[in-house]
């Protein structure tokens, strides 16, 4: 008898392990796929997912530290950067649509990014030999992103797993420069430079802000990757 209630122990504890959910309590599935019911979904849990998922190893990503070092986003010019972006929580999902295993989604955010940066080089017709503070306001980032799936079995459990990323962005309001110290120990150049470079902000973003709303993306896309990766289609999908 006792051998019996042991084996009844023993079945109810690796049933519960296997009927354990392991997406966390603020993601939804969809009883149908809808665009209108994705764009809620999505909506509704950015906020709770940007702060992280600690069971899955999943890192806050608002604010996300943003580091480089010597990089050069166009030809003549090297950068390095030591900062945090954020506003990544406050994004707006604009649509959703999810289509033999493609989920387009539209979105438009406010980001800001702050810290410390290094530059030397020439932007546009401007010298730049600069090493000091940088605040870097972007209104209305327009992202553009079409995310393809496919269904992998692991331990006889199916995910629906990230396989490719197609990713655009465009800058649909101004985007704001405050940096110090852009010509060492020449306020006067420093000033007339950053004057230039909020004058044509439009150039200027696509050639420096670009690759860093790059980095940025590739950061959030790694960790969604990885959520999905975590957690079985069925929690996800109906």
């Amino acid at each position: 008898m006792l051998k019996i209630v042991k084996a009844v122990i023993v079945f109810a504890t690796l049933q519960d392990i296997v009927l354990a959910r392991v997406a966390p309590d603020f993601i939804k599935a969809c009883p149908a796929i809808t665009p209108a019911c994705l764009k809620k979904n999505i909506q509704d849990t950015l906020p709770a997912f940007i702060k992280g998922v600690p069971s899955l190893n999943i890192e806050p990503t608002d604010p996300l530290q943003l580091m480089v070092k010597d990089f050069e986003p166009q030809a003549g010019i090297k950068l390095s950067l030591d900062g945090r972006m954020t506003g990544i929580k406050t994004c707006i999902v604009d649509s959703a649509k999810y289509e033999k295993n493609i989920l387009d989604i539209d979105l438009h955010c406010n980001i800001t990014i702050k810290g410390k940066y290094q530059a030397s080089g020439r932007i546009l017709i401007v010298s730049i030999n600069g090493d000091g503070d940088a605040k870097i306001k972007g209104n209305n980032i327009i992202v553009n992103a079409r995310l393809k799936f496919e269904d992998q079995v692991r331990n006889g459990i199916t995910y629906h797993v990230l396989k490719d990323t197609a990713v655009k962005h465009r800058f649909g309001d101004r985007v704001h420069f405050a940096l110090t110290n852009l010509f060492k120990g020449n306020p006067e150049i420093s000033n007339a430079v950053l004057t230039f470079l909020n004058e044509n902000w439009k150039e200027v973003a696509h050639e420096l802000g670009t690759p860093v709303v790059n980095l940025a993306v590739k950061r959030v896309l790694d960790i969604v990757k990885k959520l999905f990766t975590s957690v079985p289609k069925s929690e996800l999908f109906p």
